[in-house]
């Protein structure tokens, strides 16, 4: 890979991975952390970062673009699904014979209290980062 067209392939390649992390459904049950917020950390910081010049620097981006481009296809192939697809779950896997409704109701109930935590949290403002710090004992 000649210089120029790494230089050309690394701006693509990153707008490649945030197009990507933008498709990455939002966790409810955990809206601080979630994968997106990660994956975006992740690739800001893998992006910023120099390059080493103990190998001529040439080879260290050239096998970097090709690593970043193998990790961005098995992104894609998460939110496409494909795994889901190819190795579909039975039906027997998500209804066992002792308790054929147990992962709908878990289901159900993850959904009732992510509905309830975000119910509470709209009417509750906690103190601010610097009324914890400065808050005196009582």
């Amino acid at each position: 890979m000649t210089s120029a067209t790494a230089q050309q392939s690394v701006p693509s390649l990153y707008r490649s991975f945030l197009r990507v992390i933008n498709k990455w459904p939002a966790d409810p049950i955990r809206p601080t952390r979630n994968m997106k917020t990660a994956l975006r950390s992740q690739v800001t910081e893998s992006f910023r970062s120099p390059l080493t010049a103990s190998t001529g620097g040439q080879d260290t981006l050239a096998s970097r673009i090709k690593d970043a481009q193998v990790q961005l296809e098995a992104l894609q192939k998460i939110t496409h699904n494909e795994f889901k697809q190819k190795y579909p779950l039975s039906p027997k896997l998500l209804t066992p014979a002792s308790n054929p409704n147990y992962y709908s109701k878990l289901v159900d109930m993850l959904e009732k209290e992510t509905a309830k935590k975000n119910f509470e949290a709209i009417g509750k403002k906690g103190p601010t980062f610097f009324q914890k710090l400065f808050r005196t004992a009582k």
